[in-house]
């Protein structure tokens, strides 16, 4: 006789802020509900999680974060219905559409509740628990013996067998001399206090973060778990000689950025941040680093319209979300009002702070201009509401309709550069627009 699960819980990363007055819980059995086609009758169980988890994947991505989102329809399949189904209580078996409408609801009714999901615990008896992040740190024992973590196997099976190989007994002293004297050597790498005295501090947080993260990946990529991202990073490397111009368009900053938080693996799209995360909470990293790699594996690449400068900062205005960011240019470029720039864009690091970081080299779009951009948009972005509309923009810009399909943009489409920017010409869909592409070589 089987032992029946007393909950299903679905896990993904998340931080949060502090809590508005209403349970988080009751919110989202309130979103829920919006889901049954009879709102007054009670719900079966496979109804009930199936409603739950997609307001739950609706709320994380109003706020930008479209890791469930992207993930439900996995984790509804691991769902043991025991031969039922909820589709006929519900108003329709297109979950996307169900999302899409209760990101609507959500800006709609609490556009300034910024709590971001960890887990969704919904028990036998239809009991509802959510789960969230509070003081930055990550939620990891919140969950009895009767949890069920889905949607990081590659995180979650490292940081297992990281547990396992510390518990045991008998230990091989020379392997682990060798491994302690190979991280301080690494740990050596990242930047000094001292170093990071002339960076504005914003920028100097990620500079900081993305060390750590550099120096895990070091030690993290030499194990078996972690073989998909080293078979896409390594094969980009050997094409594109990331170094920047004249050898390569691809700069260090960028590559080094693709490959740390955009470059995915699974049907959970881990990267390598995510995974860094993962661990690092896991054996005890400060929880505002984790917090700051957390920004960073949330951005990405995006076009932005410059709309002049003020004071030290250079406006931009994202082509397609519309978001005006006062950014902080490091490499010194200024640019002229009008220009498109392609350019990975990270928000504010610190409470009460407003300069965004243009993280990496400003690629400057010679050609073509907005309207032929915006075009581009409309080909690949679906003809959907907004909320759906900007999610699979996310979506795209982070992670593209193949792995390499920004690289490539950037690789084929250089044109010419100076110190503090690289050119680019051309789209990513119009093989004959990209200067250096295979139809123009």
């Amino acid at each position: 006789m089987s032992k029946k699960r007393r909950s299903d819980i679905v896990k993904f990363p998340v931080r949060r802020s502090r809590a508005p007055d209403r349970k988080l819980s009751e919110i989202i059995e309130e979103m829920a509900v919006r889901l049954y086609k009879g709102p007054g009758n009670a719900a079966s169980l496979p109804a009930l999680r199936t409603a739950i988890l997609l307001a739950s994947a609706a709320w994380n991505a109003a706020l930008g974060d479209p890791g469930l989102r992207n993930q439900h329809n996995d984790q509804i399949k691991e769902f043991d219905w025991r031969g039922a189904s909820p589709w006929a209580e519900l108003l329709s078996s297109d979950t996307d559409q169900l999302i899409d409408g209760l990101v609507e609801f959500k800006n709609t009714h609490y556009p300034n509740d910024r709590r971001h999901i960890a887990a969704v615990e919904t028990s036998s008896s239809g009991n509802v628990r959510v789960h969230w992040f509070e003081g930055n740190a990550p939620v990891t024992a919140l969950f009895g013996a009767q949890a069920q973590p889905l949607g990081y196997p590659i995180a979650d099976k490292l940081i297992a067998d990281m547990k396992r190989h510390a518990g045991r007994k008998v230990v091989n002293f020379k392997e682990v001399l060798a491994g302690r004297s190979a991280a301080k050597e690494l740990q050596n790498s990242v930047a000094s206090r001292a170093e990071l005295a002339g960076y504005h501090p914003a920028h100097a947080a990620y500079v900081f973060a993305q060390n750590h993260v550099s120096v895990m990946s070091e030690q993290l990529t030499a194990l078996k778990q972690m073989k998909p991202f080293v078979d896409i990073i390594a094969k980009a490397e050997d094409e594109y000689l990331p170094s920047g111009p004249p050898m390569s368009p691809l700069t260090a900053s960028y590559f080094t950025s693709w490959a740390l938080f955009d470059v995915c693996a699974g049907s959970a799209r881990e990267t390598i941040g995510s995974v860094a995360m993962k661990v690092g909470g896991a054996f005890g990293m400060h929880a505002e680093l984790v917090r700051v790699i957390g920004l960073m594996q949330r951005s990405r690449m995006g076009v932005y319209v410059h709309e002049g400068t003020n004071g030290d900062l250079v406006v931009l205005r994202e082509l397609v979300t519309g978001a005006m960011c006062r950014s902080v240019v490091p490499a010194g470029y200024r640019g002229q009002k009008g220009e498109l720039w392609y350019a990975r864009v990270l928000p504010p690091p610190f409470p009460g702070t407003t300069e965004h970081i243009v993280f990496t080299t400003p690629y400057l779009l010679l050609k073509p201009g907005v309207s032929e951009w915006e075009a581009y948009f409309r080909r690949v972005l679906p003809d959907a509401p907004q909320a759906a509309r900007l999610a699979t923009y996310e979506s795209h810009m982070k992670f593209g309709p193949t792995p390499r399909y920004w690289t490539e943009f950037v690789f084929e489409g250089y044109v010419n550069h100076r110190a503090n920017v690289i050119v680019l010409a051309g789209l990513p869909d119009v093989e004959m627009s990209r200067p250096n592409s295979r139809a123009n070589s």
